[in-house]
């Protein structure tokens, strides 16, 4: 086997594996529970939102009610966002190490590229050992 077969090989089994390491340390998702909480309006407006960009909840104190309309919909826009991104960070946090997308991403582009290059390769043997067997012999 050439250098090159041998390094698209390693290249692969390095994607490979990082790929069944992130499948299977990845969590159930009955197996977590994870949400993102947060307030506004000095606390009287708490939003809990799930996984999926789902809002689980939202509680407003009737206090917030005689601040009119637009103060509601400011600090409930505060609120879910700040809960939104409360869920995203716990989500990374709880997660368990894994390889990043981006290092897989990175992974497989070498992958392809080696490919590429082999095929290519491939290829050129298979035209050269064409060219040759249809020389006439002599």
């Amino acid at each position: 086997m050439t250098a090159d077969a041998d390094q698209f090989r390693q290249s692969m089994d390095d994607a490979l594996s990082a790929l069944r390491e992130l499948r299977t340390n990845r969590p159930a998702a009955a197996d977590v529970e994870v949400s993102g909480e947060a307030t506004a309006a000095d606390g009287l407006i708490a939003v809990v939102a799930a996984p999926g960009g789902r809002i689980r909840s939202i509680t407003v104190a009737p206090q917030v009610l005689r601040q009119g309309s637009g103060y509601l919909a400011e600090q409930l826009t505060i609120a879910v966002n700040a809960a939104l991104d409360d869920l995203q960070a716990r989500t990374v946090a709880e997660a368990p190490d894994t390889p990043s997308p981006a290092v897989l991403l990175d992974r497989l582009a070498d992958v392809q590229q080696q490919s590429v290059h082999q095929m290519q390769s491939f290829l050129s043997a298979l035209t050269s050992a064409q060219a040759r067997t249809a020389r006439p012999a002599g």
